[in-house]
């Protein structure tokens, strides 16, 4: 007989089991597999899609494996690091560093942070460490505020523009006091909290050295204290030197208005360089150049000053003079003649858009609610909490819409005083009042009005009560005479109060409750006419009398009540006595 060769095997045709025998042949390479065995039968019925992602399964297991061994990791960082120190990077070193990024841990996931705070530490340091003991000294409005100038400092960290342990931003307190916060002389701005930050008065006097050991920047904070002094307006300072802006500073042109973030900081105060800021004279004068209006100014060939009412705004004054000065700076490098600068008409319509806008006056820039800068500023807090940062900023709008559910239902509530719905936000209007008072109110149920007697009292009083209707076999809704049918509005509703502070003698059928008592163990329906003693007893006169003067008692009682039955005086009651005892 014919047989079929597939391979090094010899089948027989019209075997039973031809197909799966060279399957499983050409699979183990062998014939000695079990063809009863369960697991292999099992194996076989698996659908195709089925075995294709076992097989890419396990591929993908073999490729954890060898990316998380360490053996893998040394030698791809030792690739790197070899690279590294052979000129330039060529684009297989890019791949190898993006792989690295992606599987080795790394500082921080902001591209933005300096070199020097990511070599720093792994470990994130939270801005909001103020607890315990140190939130007991601070009001809820100065811990607010530290944590968010702390944040700030953040923020200038991680964008590029610190310069190690230099440079200042500080804050105003309140004006009553003339307190100021400004950051520690010997940290970093990535090691700023908000309990470290340092409390000064308007002199560079300490109040509050915070939870450090250093103190403040004299000569820094004399520029801060002058312009505070002269401006109460404002409540924030930010003071840098970035290389752009000091590029520009040193500019006889200045800040070209050719950009829009130019345009954007308004009017800029200029103020020549005279050294360090530290006489009075020079003082004088810094505040002279800034003027009564101006929040931004340009300290030649020094860097900047942007202020601001709150902080928010002051960030986003340094945030567009930055970047202007970066953009002047890359567009310098063809010429300053070769700049188009807009027209003064198109400059002015700039400025006052957005003088307008920072009024609140312009809905179609900012909202009402949101004063300059709040808007962005929020958005950096939610990325820096999402980093794992604690900024402890307060949120005034979160982000996950909420869904209304005061709006009316198919089947409203019975009215109660419970079940008033609230209006969104809108003030009383007799229309609105009108338009909901001719609705169409049903209810679910089916109620019943009916008269009870009250028990438990010699002469009962009819109480109205709304039973629900058991009699019927499915729930019928009815129409509502009245918005208040079950609690009725034109009713004192101090009137069960003042009923129960009537006098008892006075109060009509009281049924009286001998001895202190609660209400809860009176009946419900006998809780209107309870008078409940709240004193405690009075001594019991008979604590201290035997047995004989008891008796006694008691005759003398029963002789009373006699007397007072038979309508007799005193006189002929002693003579029936007299008479009954012949």
């Amino acid at each position: 007989m014919p047989t079929v060769m597939n391979g090094s095997v010899a089948v027989e045709p019209g075997s039973p089991k031809t197909a799966s025998y060279i399957d499983d042949t050409a699979r183990y390479g062998d014939d000695t597999f079990d063809p009863d065995d369960p697991v292999h039968r099992r194996d076989l019925e698996r659908p195709p899609d089925v075995k294709e992602d076992m097989r890419q399964m396990g591929q993908r297991q073999r490729v954890t494996m060898i990316l998380n061994s360490k053996e893998f990791r040394d030698e791809l960082e030792s690739i790197i690091t070899d690279q590294l120190k052979h000129g330039p990077h060529p684009a297989s070193l890019i791949a190898l560093q993006q792989i690295s990024e992606l599987i080795l841990p790394h500082t921080s996931r902001w591209t933005t942070v300096s070199s020097l705070s990511r070599a720093g530490s792994n470990v994130i340091i939270p801005i909001n460490d103020i607890r315990g003991i140190d939130s007991g000294g601070y009001s809820k409005s100065e811990r607010l505020l530290r944590c968010k100038l702390a944040s700030l400092y953040r923020l200038v960290d991680l964008y590029g523009w610190s310069q190690g342990i230099y440079n200042h931003i500080s804050a105003r307190i309140n004006q009553e006091q003339e307190h100021f916060l400004i950051n520690p002389f010997g940290l970093m701005y990535h090691e700023v909290t908000g309990a470290s930050l340092v409390k000064v008065d308007i002199q560079g006097n300490i109040i509050d050295p915070g939870n450090t050991t250093y103190g403040i920047n004299r000569a820094g904070y004399t520029l801060h204290s002058a312009i505070h002094k002269a401006r109460p307006d404002i409540k924030c300072i930010i003071h840098l030197h970035t290389p752009s802006v000091a590029a520009v500073s040193a500019m006889k042109c200045g800040l070209l208005p050719i950009s829009q973030e130019a345009l954007f900081c308004g009017k800029i105060s200029y103020h020549d360089y005279r050294g360090i800021l530290v006489e009075d004279d020079v003082k004088k004068l810094l505040v002279e150049d800034l003027g009564p209006i101006n929040k931004v100014m340009i300290l030649r060939n020094h860097g900047f000053v942007a202020c601001g009412e709150t902080l928010e705004e002051a960030w986003r004054y340094a945030f567009n003079v930055i970047n202007a000065c970066e953009v002047q700076v890359r567009a310098t490098s063809v010429g300053i003649d070769n700049l188009y600068i807009p027209p003064p008409e198109a400059q002015k319509r700039v400025i006052d858009f957005v003088a307008d806008a920072l009024q609140g006056n312009n809905d179609t820039s900012i909202d009402k609610k949101w004063k300059v800068g709040e808007l962005e500023f929020e958005c950096l807090m939610r990325i820096l909490d999402n980093a794992g940062f604690r900024t402890g900023y307060v949120y005034r709008q979160p982000m996950i819409r909420t869904i209304d559910k005061t709006g009316f239902k198919d089947v409203e509530v019975p009215p109660a005083a419970s079940s008033a719905s609230v209006l969104d936000g809108e003030a009383y209007s007799p229309t609105r009042q009108a338009q909901r008072n001719t609705e169409w109110r049903n209810s679910p149920n089916a109620y019943l009005r009916q008269e009870i007697e009250e028990t438990g009292t010699p002469n009962p009083k009819k109480v109205t009560k709304w039973v629900p209707d058991t009699g019927l076999k499915h729930s019928t809704p009815i129409k509502l005479e009245t918005k208040h049918q079950f609690a009725p509005s034109n009713i004192d509703p101090k009137e069960l109060k003042n009923h129960q502070k009537q006098d008892p003698q006075t109060a009509s059928e009281p049924v009286i409750v001998v001895g202190a008592a609660s209400k809860g163990i009176i009946k419900r329906d006998q809780q209107n006419n309870a008078v409940v003693y709240k004193s405690y007893y009075a001594q019991n006169p008979f604590a201290h009398m035997d047995q004989n003067e008891i008796e006694k008692y008691k005759k003398e009682i029963e002789q009373r009540q006699t007397k007072e039955q038979g309508g007799l005086s005193d006189s002929q009651y002693d003579d029936n006595v007299d008479s009954r005892g012949k």
